[in-house]
């Protein structure tokens, strides 16, 4: 094999070694994650929160659905534009139990701030 064709095939694999690697997504790790999200949750972020419980409460289903489409919503926004989430992985289970723990992080930090105002 001349150094010509040694050069092309070193090259293709590197390239084929390269697009794997970012066709390959990182296994998710949920703690990083979920402290991604909720270092860039944003006053406005907390209202689609406050506006979901409030829906729940008040046993308004239509309230209800429309707020959790703006949260779902909300959490793919998160995940993908600050977290580094691969479109890919909102599917995975690990992903969907990130957003669980990170939806309770943000009830438990909505009804403190509630609980703080009645003091």
């Amino acid at each position: 094999m001349g150094p010509v064709k040694g050069l092309i095939l070193s090259v293709l694999f590197i390239t084929v070694s390269t697009a794997q690697a970012f066709s390959t997504p990182q296994p998710l790790d949920q703690d990083k994650l979920v402290r991604c999200m909720l270092d860039h949750t944003t006053p406005g972020d907390e209202t689609v929160f406050k506006n979901l419980m409030i829906a729940a409460l008040s046993d308004d289903t239509g309230g209800v659905k429309s707020s959790l489409v703006q949260m779902s919503s909300l959490l793919m926004n998160l995940a993908l534009t600050k977290c580094e989430v691969a479109m890919s992985m909102l599917a995975d289970p690990q992903f969907q139990a990130a957003a669980k723990i990170y939806g309770q992080h943000m009830g438990e930090k909505l009804m403190k701030k509630a609980f703080e105002k009645l003091n």
